[in-house]
């Protein structure tokens, strides 16, 4: 039972007999052993039971086969999206208390506490981390929150921001108040395209210049242009594209800003530079 267990979870999360066995610290030959009918030794169970994501019963079969991935896939598809947001950002607080490696932080704070942090006197909470392994940022008050994770890539960091004139004219974008303010404009409304005339009235921005904005933005595909033929000739519409980055660049440039905060969790053990 166990041997039949251990293949279907090691098929399952996509590891070769090799790798199972690198994780247990033990030979190719044992896993092998142990799938064609062998029984791995008892204080063994554990550590496979870790390296292929189930529970120790689970080598038994005696419990719900699903990997701990399909459990939270299968619970927060059945919420609703508010739900399954403040869930999703749950969990991600709890992975972080897991990979801290700082005891204090795990006796200091629960993911329940952390869920009540408020905005304290002027100072916003933040958790910060860099290590060889990764980069963690996250803001933590209960009224405006968000996560920034990410594994280091295996070749580093370095070669995914190779384009420094690329990188310039991105940021060059968002040093122009009067891009600012029409961002701001354009995301205070339903995204339905909206003429260039009323872009310019409401930003109060010349109309040529509002044209330049525009299509700056439409070639760093922040904006997509249409073409609405009318009586009195055609007419240029616009509707904002890729929000979904603007947001976190935002927020991180307000977060660069913020000189009163409080952290309540910080690792900074990184040995290899960023780049």
């Amino acid at each position: 039972m166990i041997g039949e267990q251990i293949k279907k979870h090691r098929i399952k999360k996509g590891l070769t007999q090799e790798e199972l066995g690198s994780r247990v610290s033990v030979t190719t030959q044992s896993v092998s052993k142990w799938e064609r009918g062998g029984a791995p030794d008892a204080e063994l169970l554990p550590k496979i039971a870790d390296a292929l994501g189930v529970t120790v019963d689970a080598l038994f079969g005696r419990e719900c086969q699903d990997s701990l991935e399909d459990i939270l896939t299968d619970t927060i598809l059945k919420m609703k999206n508010e739900d399954g947001f403040s869930k999703v950002f749950s969990l991600i607080t709890a992975a972080c208390l897991g990979l801290s490696e700082l005891d204090s932080i795990k006796e200091s704070f629960s993911v329940e506490s952390l869920k009540k942090l408020k905005y304290n006197n002027g100072r916003h909470y933040y958790a910060r981390a860099s290590v060889d392994e990764g980069t963690i940022d996250a803001k933590m008050d209960s009224d405006f929150r968000y996560f920034f994770f990410m594994p280091e890539p295996e070749n580093g960091y370095a070669e995914h921001f190779d384009n420094i004139d690329e990188l310039s004219e991105t940021f060059s974008l968002f040093a122009d108040k009067d891009i600012l303010k029409i961002l701001f404009y354009m995301y205070s409304r339903r995204n339905t395209p909206v003429a260039l005339s009323k872009i310019s009235s409401k930003t109060k921005i010349d109309i040529d210049k509002t044209e330049e904005i525009m299509e700056r933005l439409c070639n760093a595909r922040l904006a997509v242009c249409s073409v609405v033929e009318t009586d009195n000739g055609d007419i240029k519409a616009y509707t904002y594209f890729n929000e979904t980055v603007v947001i976190p660049l935002l927020c991180t440039a307000k977060e660069i800003r913020d000189d009163n905060y409080i952290n309540w969790a910080m690792m900074f053990f990184r040995n290899k530079p960023l780049f």
